[in-house]
């Protein structure tokens, strides 16, 4: 509690006299007052407090050589000698990139016109400070951490896939730009991560460094190298810290096996279905991560969402559908690959020969827009996938129309995704849950969401098993129990009786492993992407 020292003062004015009672604080009151503003990093209030008005300007100057992000002074007892009293305190700073530095020192204060303040000299902020003297900061970085695939081996050497190294990034010397966002720790030319997990993990990969606290003059730098008696401080660094992917390395191969040659645009991932785990990430050709950054209509690969949502509304595995060579919504003719029209057929007939038109009749009858949207977003459509590295968010818009309704049922019209989004579909299926694609497994990924249910899975199952043997991927040459989807999807501008480019899409699984595979301007997915997907399992 503040003590008050209270003077009686009688002042003439006027002719009249007048009484009045002045106040004015004791050292205490001083000490706390400016232990406060200390530690809430309100400077100029320190200048109010000392005799003189260099508090702020040298308080300043060391919080930002220092990076100090925080400040805690606790003071102990005031000793008062007549006119002057000296106070101790311990001064906690919580450094940028480092750590936290105790130190201890004394206020000395002195009464001036009745009033306690501050005898400020450089000394009241460090006492190993003098005239014309500030604190700063060097800093020394320990080993920085390695990035590893699953087994372990280092995958941040120039001798690994080009795919790998756009996931691992660059490290190279810190710029200006850099060291501003980084902090205070870096200087430039630091070894610093530029792009990828290198970068998004820099923190990490980097540790902490081993920061030395210098006394220097004004105007002066901190040298790597200083004298034992210029140094009041030491905050001890640590090494930088492994990253782990759950890159499989031979799982990697295989994808890599299986494109490398393509003439056009593909990209393969491949995906553990029980944990979400990302096994491998190809692209042909290199320079452009499409496999995580590529944004693309799904085309009739979404069909295994529409189903799962067509199944949820009450269409039985026993229904007939009608595959008719056209069916108009909203003055939109929508037909099948090839003008395709097989009438009557089982639901999973009409899912394995990919018909559109019984699915787009079965959608405008059974479901709205809101029900596909939340179909959609079960399989994390409109979902940031979150992998550490740039990855493009899958998007699926109310449609706003029964047209666009039938035209995103069949993965066309407005949504688009990325083949490591499409990857997580056919391993949802496989496992019965929709699980967030896992890039990084150590450190372990914070906050991801629960697995949503399939509910189903089951039914699914056997409808992609049997596009492999009886349906638009029956001739590819599969072997084994694998599941699949193929996908055409349409882009570009619409012009009558013209056939539109297309993607050739194949998502799928086999046994743990699931896997999508994208060829820009394919044509068709049984055409040009399942021959990749099969060479993949093959290799395996």
């Amino acid at each position: 509690m503040a003590v008050l020292a209270a003077v009686l003062v009688v002042a003439l004015v006027g002719g009249g006299v007048y009484w009045y009672l002045a106040s004015r604080p004791a050292p205490e009151d001083t000490v706390a007052a400016y232990a406060a503003a200390w530690s809430s990093g309100d400077h100029p209030a320190l200048d109010r407090l000392a005799t003189s008005g260099e508090a702020s300007a040298l308080h300043s100057a060391v919080a930002e050589n220092l990076g100090v992000e925080s400040v805690e002074v606790t003071t102990g007892a005031t000793v008062v000698d007549g006119d002057t009293a000296t106070a101790p305190f311990t001064a906690t700073l919580a450094l940028g990139d480092t750590g936290e530095w105790t130190y201890e020192g004394e206020l000395p204060l002195r009464r001036v016109d009745g009033q306690w303040k501050v005898d400020f000299s450089p000394a009241a902020l460090h006492p190993a400070l003098g005239p014309g003297q500030t604190l700063a900061r060097s800093d020394t970085w320990g080993e920085r951490g390695r990035v590893l695939a699953s087994d372990g081996t280092p995958v941040d050497t120039p001798d690994v896939s080009g795919s790998i190294q756009m996931i691992v990034g660059e490290v190279g010397p810190a710029t200006a730009e850099d060291v501003a966002e980084l902090g205070p720790a870096y200087d430039e030319g630091d070894p610093v991560g530029k792009s990828g997990l290198q970068r998004s993990l820099q923190a990490r990969l980097a540790g902490t460094p081993t920061t030395l606290i210098q006394v220097v003059e004004e105007g002066t730098e901190p040298v790597e190298e200083p004298e034992d008696s210029a140094v009041v401080g030491t905050v001890e660094g640590a090494p930088g810290q492994d990253v782990t992917l759950s890159i499989d390395l031979e799982v990697q191969q295989a994808a890599a096996n299986a494109i490398i040659g393509q003439s056009k645009e593909t990209a393969l991932v491949a995906i553990r279905p029980s944990t979400g785990e990302v096994l491998a990430v190809a692209n042909v050709p290199g320079g452009f991560n499409r496999a995580l950054e590529g944004q693309y209509a799904p085309g009739s690969t979404f069909k295994i969402i529409s189903y799962d949502a067509l199944l949820g509304a009450g269409l039985g595995t026993d229904a007939t559908m009608d595959c008719a060579e056209t069916v108009d919504v909203g003055g939109w003719p929508f037909r099948n690959a090839g003008e395709a029209a097989y009438g009557a057929q089982s639901v999973t007939e009409a899912f394995a020969t990919s018909c559109n038109t019984a699915l787009i009749s079965e959608v405008v009858t059974r479901l709205d827009a809101s029900s596909l949207v939340a179909a959609a977003e079960r399989y994390g459509f409109n979902r940031d996938l979150d992998l550490g590295v740039p990855t493009f968010t899958p998007t699926f818009p109310t449609p706003e129309n029964e047209t666009l309704l039938a035209a995103m049922s069949i993965g066309q019209g407005q949504m688009l995704t990325s083949p490591v989004h499409m990857a997580t579909v056919p391993a949802a299926v496989a496992d019965g849950h929709w699980r967030a694609p896992v890039l990084v497994t150590d450190p372990a990924p914070a906050d991801r969401p629960a697995p949503v249910p399939v509910d189903h899975a089951e039914q699914l199952r056997a409808m992609m098993r049997a596009v492999v043997t009886d349906g638009t991927a029956e001739d590819v040459g599969f072997t084994g129990e694998v599941h699949g989807k193929t996908g055409t999807a349409e882009y570009g501008e619409y012009v009558e009786d013209e056939e539109m480019s297309a993607h050739g899409w194949f998502v799928g699984f086999e046994g743990d492993v699931a896997f999508a595979v994208i060829v820009e301007d394919g044509g068709s997915g049984a055409g040009a992407a399942a021959p990749l997907a099969q060479r993949f399992l093959a290799g395996l």
